[in-house]
């Protein structure tokens, strides 16, 4: 028999029209969260932020700041704004407290740019879909911008007591190398970092592979070296090429240098994090990420490395990436000159001119000339801080068994400005990313999701209720 038919069913008519009931309600209480989750705080200022182009070139960062100082005036908080050039601007804004050293939460307004002919939306529309946010600077790092003024405007809303000075900054060009954001606010306005301790900003947060999470507090970074590349030859009509000019020069240097193996070298802080996701990776990976000094050794395991962990990859040697090329300026006519940029990051340890003496060796070409455009010194901040503790005390009583350590960052930030001058920086936001998401850095489809907004603003002012109380 049927179970319908079944007379010990009971009235199935009934039951199935209370049980569609039910699912219909339980499914209109999962799109009121959705909508609730939406409306967050958190959630509606990163959309908006999204919404202000800040794509540098040409950078256009005073927009950051009147759409931030506009949220510091409704709710009565001071703030300043400097433009080094028109339309770069930035600002700071702080909460007075004690005699501890002051703590910055600090983020960069600008953003790379996007070819949105790869993107599956717009890419500064804030595009809320599937509960993601998705735009250019959702993960780099408008998001964390949010983040930190939401802990700021809670701050100031309290109204209790704080322990030390707490202060908002927002700065220009840091995508540029930050000469008319933080470098020039260090070279002509000091005094905002005489009485400054410590600072957050990007470089590290928790990364999801499967359902292990890694945490990673950003205390140095490689170093980057910019280069342009010009290669000289004989001028002449596009019709007849001759085969060594500027360009067929310039092309078999790059080919040299990109077919170069870097020589893999782990430093004590590589080892250590390797060490630590080494329990994230069961089997031969996991092995192998347990001594990588040794695994670095197989021309295979580099290979496979670089193939599917590209950024834990570039951790493990110098790397140079051709950015950008140019020639001549008319298709049927061969240029004296052709350039390239490279965008070359230098592990810690790593002399900047032996490098340089490198690269000449490897391209073997006096046609060629290398000048520097960027290039900063080493430096690093200590992990035994009460910062670093606020962390690990924060994120251990939200992901128990989740262990937080030291890293490096590939990229580079603001925060090298602030070591250098003795000032404990940390790269951190306490957000957790899927493995698969961290392609949208400078990449396409760049987001972040909904929950990792409501969640982060929460934690981050758990943590920085830990410095300032």
């Amino acid at each position: 028999m049927h179970p319908f038919n079944d007379p010990r069913a009971g009235n199935w008519p009934a039951i199935l029209l209370m049980l569609l009931v039910s699912i219909g309600l339980a499914a209109a209480d999962v799109q009121d969260g959705a909508e609730r989750d939406a409306e967050h705080p958190a959630v509606t200022m990163l959309r908006d932020y999204l919404r202000v182009d800040t794509r540098n070139p040409p950078g256009n960062e005073s927009a950051a700041t009147a759409f931030l100082g506009a949220i510091l005036a409704a709710e009565g908080i001071p703030f300043e704004t400097v433009e080094p050039v028109d339309g770069r601007g930035n600002l700071w804004a702080t909460l007075k407290g004690g005699d501890a050293p002051a703590l910055l939460l600090l983020h960069h307004t600008d953003v790379v740019p996007a070819n949105e002919a790869f993107w599956d939306m717009p890419a500064f529309e804030g595009v809320l879909r599937d509960g993601y946010i998705y735009g250019r600077g959702a993960l780099d790092m408008k998001s964390q911008g949010i983040l930190h003024l939401s802990a700021f405007l809670a701050l100031h809303r309290a109204g209790k007591p704080l322990k030390r000075d707490v202060i908002f900054m927002a700065t220009a060009d840091e995508e540029a190398g930050s000469k008319l954001g933080m470098g020039w606010l260090i070279d002509h306005r000091p005094e905002l970092f005489d009485k400054l301790g410590m600072a957050l900003t990007e470089g590290g947060h928790g990364t999801v592979i499967g359902d292990r999470i890694t945490l990673g507090i950003e205390v140095t970074q490689k170093i980057p070296l910019w280069l342009r590349l010009e290669a000289t030859g004989p001028a002449g009509h596009g019709s007849t090429p001759h085969v060594d000019n500027a360009v067929s020069t310039l092309l078999a240097g790059l080919n040299r240098i990109q077919s170069h193996q870097f020589e893999p070298r782990i430093i004590p802080i590589v080892d250590a994090y390797f060490k630590r996701l080494a329990a994230d990776f069961p089997g031969p990976i996991g092995a192998a990420f347990a001594d990588i000094a040794t695994a670095v050794k197989d021309p295979d395991f580099r290979h496979q490395l670089h193939q599917n962990f590209a950024n834990l990859s570039a951790l493990t040697h110098n790397t140079c990436a051709i950015t950008r090329l140019s020639g001549s300026n008319k298709v049927n006519v061969i240029g004296p000159l052709a350039s390239a940029e490279l965008d070359c990051r230098l592990l810690p340890d790593q002399d900047p001119v032996n490098f340089l003496a490198q690269l000449e060796t490897i391209i073997a070409d006096e046609r060629f000339s290398i000048s520097p455009l960027i290039a900063f010194a080493p430096s690093a901040s200590s992990p035994d801080t009460p910062l670093f503790t606020a962390i690990e005390t924060v994120m251990s009583r939200h992901f128990p068994g989740v262990e937080a350590v030291a890293t490096i960052s590939a990229g580079f930030t603001d925060s090298h400005h602030l070591r250098e001058r003795g000032i404990t920086s940390y790269g951190f936001a306490p957000l957790m990313i899927p493995l698969h998401d961290l392609s949208g850095y400078h990449g396409n489809n760049e987001r972040i999701s909904v929950t990792n907004m409501k969640r982060g603003a929460a934690l981050m002012l758990e943590i920085i209720e830990e410095m300032v109380y």
